[in-house]
């Protein structure tokens, strides 16, 4: 059976495609970049300069993949135009999914993010999958994540026919990963709002990529939209000590000007996503537990001191 996935330069696409290797499935993979040096490929890799290049569709005819796995969408921290970063996880998306259906497909997986519910003063603890994506009414610049997950689920919907699991998960961290929030907790020293210290959800890489890799090849799989987190809750500044940084507290009033001006120069997390150091988002992944008997591996403790283990992985 032939699996397609996009995304494959990241190092989480890289625990995924080595597990789907050694469960004796072929390989495809897609990306916009190229791959870190220094690490092959199990299968054969393309390299486009956006989803919805003509490519993209010959490697669709070439392989016709069984199974698709998005995990290419681009992090605001990646890319800074709104433009190309809406191209590439709207248009691009749509035009995969388009071509899944186009090409016979059986099942779909989509990594989305539980940013998509936005981080709120009044949010409910434990926001369940049918609750309202806000995020992009508090934060335009999340508005291509937002449109990436209504494609996906509208997908769900119309095409009955392919089996689509849309996974929304809390903060991925582990020692290989280069986002915003293994980053930051690797850094040892990070901003903390002054007289806010939220509750957060992590989940491991490893168990991230067991999740995903199950959702795509359970043999009696539950469609739908789902969101995953790891075992327990860790306050921020928890979260930063069991990493082994320490938090250094910033008044509100310069907090913002502040990161916005490090933003610029990608020294630290884009200013729209301060929200989200200031207000709970906790999920509820009781459904996808239930649905796929998925129970992390790792608790969040144990995720959390291993970020700063980092095997040198540069995505």
């Amino acid at each position: 059976m032939s699996v397609l996935v996009t995304g494959v330069s990241g190092a989480l696409a890289g625990i995924v495609t080595r597990s789907l290797v050694e469960q004796g499935l072929e390989v495809a993979g897609l990306d916009v970049r190229p791959l870190p040096m220094g690490r092959a490929f199990a299968g054969e890799f393309y390299r486009v300069r956006h989803y919805t290049q003509r490519r993209v569709a010959e490697v669709f005819r070439r392989h016709k993949p069984r199974i698709l796995i998005h995990l290419g969408r681009i992090r605001g921290t990646a890319v800074r135009s709104l433009t190309q970063r809406y191209n590439q996880n709207v248009l691009g998306t749509r035009h995969l999914l388009s071509l899944a259906a186009k090409h016979g497909v059986s099942r779909v997986v989509v990594l989305s993010t539980f940013h998509v519910y936005g981080a709120h003063q009044h949010n409910h603890l434990m926001i369940r999958e049918d609750a309202p994506l806000r995020a992009s009414q508090i934060f335009p610049e999340l508005t291509d994540a937002v449109e990436l997950d209504h494609a996906a689920t509208t997908f769900l919907w119309r095409h009955r026919s392919v089996g689509t699991v849309v996974l929304r998960p809390a903060h991925v961290i582990g020692p290989n990963l280069n986002n915003l929030m293994s980053r930051l907790l690797r850094s040892g020293t990070c901003p903390s709002l002054m007289g806010y210290d939220p509750i957060m959800q992590f989940i491991h890489q490893d168990d991230m990529a067991r999740a995903i890799v199950l959702a795509a090849t359970a043999k009696s799989p539950n469609f739908g939209v789902f969101n995953v987190a790891g075992e327990g809750v860790a306050s921020y500044t928890h979260a930063v000590r069991l990493a082994g940084g320490r938090t250094v507290p910033v008044p509100h009033v310069l907090a913002y000007p502040i990161v916005g001006a490090l933003a610029r120069w990608r020294l630290i997390f884009p200013q729209h996503l301060m929200d989200y150091f200031r207000y709970p988002c906790v999920i509820d992944d009781s459904e996808f537990r239930k649905a796929y008997g998925f129970t992390p591996q790792l608790s969040t403790v144990e995720a959390l001191r291993s970020v700063g283990q980092s095997e040198g992985i540069p995505r």
